[in-house]
């Protein structure tokens, strides 16, 4: 059995390995329903450089050996923040922080494994904020997998030059349970294959 471990990645690291975050998500995108091409992911180049200088931005990575196999990160809303194209604000969160998702990609060959899981575990344990949101392909496999595991379709979101996507949300302290907090605080580690 091969084992992977997911890790916080710091600000300088995440800085480095910058090429390879994007490489990840070119490979990931270009997949249906996104089929996105290169003037994406070059905004999205400018983008993770952008959110990952931001207050309270979190990545963490999956690799197996040097292999980086997956990442996810996020930065907290403000009590007065949303998704800035968004058809409304769930009352349930206006006025009170919130932990947003914005990456969260798994190599292909790698899905199914358990490494997802590690991942989502990792970036919210022991998160401050009493929500975390995220928005998601209605058509894309991973809208099943956050429904699956609580998140709950609050809003629309209105991107430019993008379909629609919903806006999830998940009550954090409803997702953690105690042994996965424990995974995520020592470095989660788990089984391919």
């Amino acid at each position: 059995m091969t084992q992977f471990a997911v890790r916080h990645l710091d600000h300088a690291e995440v800085t480095r390995r910058a090429g390879e975050l994007v490489d990840l998500y070119r490979a990931a995108y270009a997949e249906p329903p996104y089929n996105e091409g290169a003037e994406h992911v070059a905004a999205y180049a400018q983008r993770l450089a952008d959110e990952s200088s931001a207050a309270g931005f979190t990545l963490v990575a999956a690799e197996l050996g040097e292999d980086l196999i997956g990442y996810a990160y996020g930065i907290p809303f403000a009590a007065d923040g949303w998704w800035t194209d968004a058809d409304h604000e769930p009352a349930e969160v206006h006025g009170r922080p919130a932990f947003a998702v914005m990456e969260f990609i798994v190599r292909h060959d790698h899905r199914g494994r358990s490494v997802g899981t590690a991942l989502m575990t990792a970036l919210l344990a022991g998160r401050p904020e009493p929500y975390a949101t995220l928005c998601a392909n209605p058509a894309a496999l991973a809208r099943q997998i956050y429904h699956r595991w609580g998140w709950r379709a609050v809003a629309m979101v209105h991107p430019p030059q993008m379909p629609p996507m919903d806006v999830l949300l998940l009550e954090l302290g409803e997702h953690m349970s105690s042994s996965a907090a424990a995974n995520a605080a020592g470095g989660y580690k788990g089984n391919l294959g």
